[in-house]
């Protein structure tokens, strides 16, 4: 099997890239769009950029953002037959899918059908939803491809979105050598999406960080620790005030509070169930 491994920077890439080589199934060709060149060399600011480690590896890079005539010239070159791909933000040519004869899956943290979109990590901590990952067929539709794995994924207690992307990379890993396995037996199976259970959420705006007191501590907990790393203030209205909350701390689901306590920086908000403990920033009136 000769791969072409699609992908960009962050663990959803990275670690099925390297569980490959580990494997002894080390890609033909990594894909990335518009690798960034000094002096004919790969260079990156992120150091697990897919581009950066195939380059240390001396794996060809494949610049994704080329004509597609070059680009099928060099998978032809290195007869590529399959190409594997994850955290990949771009629409692939259907020409260079053509190729493979339509052995080119993508690995998507959630399952599909629900939270199809750019950030569904974002979204399903914040509906408090089951999550998971899929590994599903490339279409010319984003993320709509016939499911070939999948499977249910639990974080733990305040988990960051780093750990819940290696959370996540860990189990899209573990299935994407099952899928390898089916693909070179010819025997891999696909399950079309269902279209009346599909959901699509786009990359979140500073509004969709807004908490709301009908959740249960726990659930705002989860939803803030996991979201940290984007950098946004989390609003929370109650009390007539809206608080404005830098970070989570922690929660108890045994606390009951009639109302709000401030202590320094620190609020404490009741929620439907328990109280949720945070640094604030301001709070203003309602």
């Amino acid at each position: 099997m000769n791969i072409l491994y699609i992908g960009s920077a962050g663990a959803l890439s990275s670690v099925p890239f390297h569980v490959l080589c580990e494997m002894d199934m080390t890609p033909v060709a990594v894909g990335v769009h518009q690798p960034v060149e000094f002096k004919k060399k790969i260079i990156a600011l992120e150091s697990d950029s897919l581009a950066l480690v195939a380059n240390q590896r001396d794996i060809p890079v494949v610049d994704l953002s080329a004509p597609i005539v070059q680009i099928l010239e060099q998978c032809e070159v290195m007869e590529v037959d399959t190409i594997l791909m994850s955290c990949y933000s771009k629409r692939l040519p259907q020409r260079l899918i053509e190729l493979v004869g339509g052995d080119c899956f993508n690995m998507h943290p959630s399952l599909l059908p629900g939270f199809r979109g750019p950030e569904p990590i974002f979204w399903q901590m914040k509906l408090a939803a089951e999550t998971g990952v899929s590994w599903h067929r490339v279409t010319a539709e984003f993320d709509a491809g016939d499911f070939v794995a999948q499977s249910s994924v639990l974080f733990d207690e305040g988990d960051s979105y780093d750990e819940i992307c290696q959370t996540l990379a860990n189990k899209g890993a573990e299935l994407m050598l099952s899928m390898i396995s089916q693909i070179e037996e010819g025997s891999v199976q696909g399950t079309p999406q269902s279209e009346q259970l599909a959901s699509y959420y786009p990359y979140p705006s500073a509004e969709d960080f807004e908490l709301d007191t009908r959740w249960t501590a726990e659930h705002a907990f989860n939803f803030m620790s996991a979201t940290q790393k984007f950098a946004e203030v989390y609003r929370c209205e109650t009390d007539g005030y809206c608080f404005y909350l830098k970070q989570a701390l922690d929660y108890d689901n045994n606390r009951y509070l009639e109302a709000c306590e401030i202590k320094g920086d620190r609020v404490y908000i009741p929620f439907k169930e328990g109280v949720l403990k945070a640094i604030y920033t301001d709070k203003m009136h309602g």
